[in-house]
């Protein structure tokens, strides 16, 4: 829904456009925070926000009320309580609380959300991206953050950088008897998430390949370098799981032989 209204008007509404438009979504009847989210999201477009109508076809333009324009602005340390949109972005998990802030914000190719974590627990698995670029920040307490082979002590306040290129895998854990929380920030290439990544990890042994078109999982001994590849790009061959190979009648190329 937010792709399509965010293509419906960008066409339409924007700040160097120097024709006035009125502009009309019609939506069903919506729940304060389907309400809160559609506001949030016109207001980044425009600076008049009105609800007409009110389940009324017939909008009486002179009694459109109250600019409802709303600024792009969450906060991330306080409690959210039940009937906001923020607690509808709001996930318990068995280790703390997960809580997804860009629906509000707009967010196109960032991926801000925050984690509460219980003493002892963890946000996610020991990973890294090969695409999107990461940003901690530790908004309470401190614990541990694991970079590749160093486990690294971290305190409120410590900003920790994880750029696209090196494949640095890290996790946090809460591992110091306090409870955490963690704003986490991915930055994707393209829009969101229909941008393509390759996911490692390492404890897990995988390889997964996320994105638009991409839902696989590869075994991590199945990864190898692409240079035997490079190499013999013009023979006939199979390659095996293991990484082996042996020729193959493939059309338009030598069968390669074995050494």
């Amino acid at each position: 829904m937010r792709h399509w209204l965010w293509t419906g008007l960008s066409g339409k509404l924007g700040f160097l456009k120097k024709e006035e438009e009125t502009v009309y979504i019609v939506a069903p009847t919506l729940t304060d925070e389907g309400r809160d989210f559609l506001i949030r999201t016109c207001s980044l477009w425009t600076n008049e926000v009105f609800l007409i109508g009110k389940g009324n076809v017939n909008f009486d333009l002179d009694s459109k009320g109250e600019n409802l324009w709303t600024a792009p602005v969450v906060n991330l340390l306080r409690d959210y309580q039940e009937g906001t949109s923020l607690a509808r972005l709001t996930e318990n998990h068995e280790d703390g609380i997960h809580t997804y802030f860009w629906p509000l914000l707009g967010a196109g190719r960032s991926f801000p959300r925050v984690y509460s974590l219980n003493p002892g627990g963890t946000y996610s698995r020991f990973h890294s991206h090969t695409a999107r670029e990461e940003l901690y920040l530790v908004l309470k307490g401190e614990g541990t953050i694991r970079i590749e082979k160093h486990d690294c002590h971290v305190i409120e306040g410590d900003l920790i950088a994880k750029p696209t290129g090196p494949d640095i895998s890290t996790q946090f854990l809460a591992d110091k008897g306090k409870e955490m929380k963690i704003l986490d920030i991915e930055i994707f290439p393209d829009n969101e998430r229909r941008s393509k990544d390759a996911v490692f990890y390492p404890d897990h042994g995988e390889l997964d390949l996320f994105g638009e078109g991409w839902d696989l999982t590869i075994p991590a001994d199945a990864i190898m370098s692409s240079r035997d590849a490079m190499e013999n790009y013009d023979t006939g061959y199979r390659r095996k799981v293991d990484g082996t190979w042996e020729p193959s009648d493939i059309r338009g190329f030598k069968k390669r032989e074995k050494n």
